[in-house]
Protein backbone atom coordinates (compact mmCIF):
# COMPACT_ATOMS: atom_id res chain seq x y z
CA UNK A 1 0.00 0.00 0.00
CA UNK A 2 2.70 2.22 1.07
CA UNK A 3 4.41 1.80 -2.45
CA UNK A 4 0.70 2.45 -4.27
CA UNK A 5 0.85 5.77 -1.81
CA UNK A 6 4.33 7.13 -3.72
CA UNK A 7 3.72 5.87 -6.90
CA UNK A 8 0.42 8.36 -6.85
CA UNK A 9 2.60 11.07 -5.57
CA UNK A 10 5.71 10.68 -7.62
CA UNK A 11 2.89 10.56 -10.50
CA UNK A 12 0.70 13.79 -9.22
CA UNK A 13 4.61 15.82 -8.72
CA UNK A 14 5.40 14.89 -12.13
CA UNK A 15 1.70 15.27 -13.72
CA UNK A 16 2.07 19.15 -11.85
CA UNK A 17 5.38 19.75 -12.64
CA UNK A 18 4.22 18.86 -16.70
CA UNK A 19 1.50 21.42 -16.61
CA UNK A 20 3.37 24.51 -15.63
CA UNK A 21 3.85 27.28 -18.31
CA UNK A 22 7.01 27.23 -19.36
CA UNK A 23 9.26 30.33 -18.45
CA UNK A 24 11.69 32.46 -21.42
CA UNK A 25 14.77 33.81 -19.95
CA UNK A 26 14.41 36.47 -22.67
CA UNK A 27 13.14 39.69 -21.23
CA UNK A 28 13.23 41.75 -23.99
CA UNK A 29 13.82 41.04 -27.29
CA UNK A 30 14.41 43.62 -30.71
CA UNK A 31 14.95 43.59 -34.02
CA UNK A 32 15.83 46.78 -36.23
CA UNK A 33 15.78 46.60 -40.06
CA UNK A 34 17.27 49.16 -42.14
CA UNK A 35 17.58 50.04 -45.89
CA UNK A 36 16.93 51.79 -48.54
CA UNK A 37 13.38 52.01 -48.91
CA UNK A 38 12.83 51.17 -44.93
CA UNK A 39 14.39 52.07 -41.22
CA UNK A 40 12.23 50.30 -38.29
CA UNK A 41 12.69 47.98 -35.20
CA UNK A 42 10.40 46.26 -32.89
CA UNK A 43 9.90 45.33 -29.56
CA UNK A 44 8.99 41.99 -27.60
CA UNK A 45 9.08 41.52 -24.02
CA UNK A 46 7.55 38.73 -22.50
CA UNK A 47 3.89 39.84 -22.95
CA UNK A 48 1.64 39.35 -25.98
CA UNK A 49 2.70 42.72 -26.97
CA UNK A 50 4.59 43.75 -30.01
CA UNK A 51 5.80 47.47 -30.63
CA UNK A 52 6.94 49.02 -34.37
CA UNK A 53 8.60 52.27 -34.68
CA UNK A 54 9.14 53.23 -38.20
CA UNK A 55 11.66 55.79 -38.85
CA UNK A 56 11.38 55.77 -42.92
CA UNK A 57 9.24 56.62 -44.65
CA UNK A 58 8.64 59.38 -43.02
CA UNK A 59 6.38 60.35 -40.29
CA UNK A 60 8.08 58.62 -37.95
CA UNK A 61 5.36 56.70 -36.18
CA UNK A 62 5.41 54.44 -33.50
CA UNK A 63 2.38 51.50 -33.10
CA UNK A 64 1.54 48.93 -31.00
CA UNK A 65 0.10 44.67 -32.15
CA UNK A 66 -1.11 42.30 -30.26
CA UNK A 67 0.74 38.28 -30.82
CA UNK A 68 -1.35 35.33 -30.41
CA UNK A 69 0.01 33.16 -28.21
CA UNK A 70 1.23 30.63 -30.86
CA UNK A 71 3.18 33.48 -32.48
CA UNK A 72 5.14 34.93 -29.58
CA UNK A 73 5.92 31.38 -28.47
CA UNK A 74 7.62 29.82 -31.57
CA UNK A 75 9.21 33.27 -32.20
CA UNK A 76 10.83 33.29 -28.19
CA UNK A 77 11.47 29.12 -28.91
CA UNK A 78 13.60 29.77 -31.93
CA UNK A 79 15.19 32.61 -30.15
CA UNK A 80 16.17 30.28 -26.84
CA UNK A 81 17.60 27.68 -29.33
CA UNK A 82 20.61 30.63 -31.27
CA UNK A 83 23.51 30.73 -28.68
CA UNK A 84 24.50 34.30 -29.14
CA UNK A 85 27.90 33.64 -27.40
CA UNK A 86 29.18 31.55 -30.22
CA UNK A 87 29.07 34.39 -32.90
CA UNK A 88 30.63 37.50 -33.57
CA UNK A 89 28.75 40.78 -32.53
CA UNK A 90 29.06 41.95 -35.97
CA UNK A 91 28.87 40.74 -39.71
CA UNK A 92 29.74 43.33 -42.07
CA UNK A 93 30.57 43.50 -46.08
CA UNK A 94 32.79 46.87 -46.24
CA UNK A 95 32.41 46.58 -49.99
CA UNK A 96 28.61 46.81 -49.93
CA UNK A 97 27.16 50.50 -49.42
CA UNK A 98 23.44 50.20 -50.01
CA UNK A 99 22.50 47.08 -48.76
CA UNK A 100 19.96 45.64 -46.27
CA UNK A 101 20.94 45.77 -42.00
CA UNK A 102 19.29 43.69 -39.25
CA UNK A 103 20.23 44.05 -35.40
CA UNK A 104 19.26 41.78 -33.13
CA UNK A 105 19.15 42.80 -29.56
CA UNK A 106 17.84 39.85 -26.67
CA UNK A 107 18.22 40.91 -22.85
CA UNK A 108 18.52 38.15 -20.64
CA UNK A 109 17.83 38.38 -16.74
CA UNK A 110 21.54 39.84 -16.40
CA UNK A 111 22.98 39.72 -19.97
CA UNK A 112 22.72 41.31 -22.99
CA UNK A 113 23.32 39.95 -26.20
CA UNK A 114 23.44 42.22 -29.69
CA UNK A 115 24.30 40.88 -33.32
CA UNK A 116 25.01 43.42 -36.54
CA UNK A 117 24.67 42.11 -39.75
CA UNK A 118 25.16 44.21 -42.77
CA UNK A 119 24.99 42.16 -46.36
CA UNK A 120 25.43 38.67 -47.35
CA UNK A 121 28.36 37.84 -45.01
CA UNK A 122 26.23 36.79 -41.68
CA UNK A 123 25.46 33.60 -40.08
CA UNK A 124 22.60 32.06 -42.11
CA UNK A 125 20.22 31.20 -38.69
CA UNK A 126 19.66 34.93 -38.50
CA UNK A 127 18.82 35.78 -42.11
CA UNK A 128 16.01 33.00 -41.37
CA UNK A 129 15.36 34.44 -38.19
CA UNK A 130 14.81 38.05 -39.80
CA UNK A 131 12.17 36.23 -42.13
CA UNK A 132 10.16 34.36 -39.78
CA UNK A 133 10.29 38.03 -37.58
CA UNK A 134 9.76 40.01 -41.60
CA UNK A 135 6.62 37.51 -41.70
CA UNK A 136 5.34 37.88 -37.94
CA UNK A 137 5.08 41.55 -38.55
CA UNK A 138 2.87 41.63 -42.32
CA UNK A 139 0.46 39.48 -40.16
CA UNK A 140 -0.02 41.89 -37.14
CA UNK A 141 -2.39 44.77 -37.14
CA UNK A 142 -0.43 47.63 -35.41
CA UNK A 143 -1.97 50.50 -33.76
CA UNK A 144 -0.74 54.14 -33.65
CA UNK A 145 0.31 54.93 -30.17
CA UNK A 146 0.73 58.58 -28.95
CA UNK A 147 3.78 58.20 -27.28
CA UNK A 148 7.40 56.92 -28.01
CA UNK A 149 8.45 53.27 -27.77
CA UNK A 150 10.50 52.77 -24.75
CA UNK A 151 13.92 50.96 -26.10
CA UNK A 152 15.44 50.40 -22.97
CA UNK A 153 18.45 52.89 -24.12
CA UNK A 154 19.48 49.50 -25.56
CA UNK A 155 21.19 50.68 -28.76
CA UNK A 156 18.48 49.90 -31.44
CA UNK A 157 19.08 52.60 -34.34
CA UNK A 158 21.60 51.29 -36.61
CA UNK A 159 24.68 53.60 -38.22
CA UNK A 160 24.91 54.14 -41.62
CA UNK A 161 27.73 52.06 -43.17
CA UNK A 162 30.94 54.56 -43.22
CA UNK A 163 31.43 56.95 -46.27
CA UNK A 164 33.68 55.43 -49.31
CA UNK A 165 37.12 57.32 -49.32
CA UNK A 166 37.74 60.06 -51.14
CA UNK A 167 39.01 59.57 -54.72
CA UNK A 168 42.20 60.49 -55.23
CA UNK A 169 42.84 62.81 -58.14
CA UNK A 170 44.50 61.79 -61.00
CA UNK A 171 47.40 63.03 -63.25
CA UNK A 172 44.86 64.48 -66.13
CA UNK A 173 43.54 67.23 -63.22
CA UNK A 174 46.86 68.15 -61.75
CA UNK A 175 47.58 72.14 -62.48
CA UNK A 176 50.45 71.15 -64.54
CA UNK A 177 48.37 68.91 -66.83
CA UNK A 178 45.62 71.93 -67.78
CA UNK A 179 45.79 73.36 -71.10
CA UNK A 180 46.70 77.23 -70.64
CA UNK A 181 46.82 78.09 -74.42
CA UNK A 182 43.32 78.53 -75.69
CA UNK A 183 42.45 79.52 -79.53
CA UNK A 184 41.36 82.73 -80.19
Amino acid sequence: MNKLKIFYVLFLVILINSCKEKTSSIKTFIFSNESMPFDYSIKLNSFDSIYLQTRFPNPEKDEFGILRKEEKDSLFDLLEKIDFSKYKTSYSDEHLQDGEAFRFIIKRDKKIDSIFVYGDNGPKEFYELAEKIKILISKTEFKKINGKIDFEKLNYKMLPPPPPPPARASRSCHPSNIITNFPS
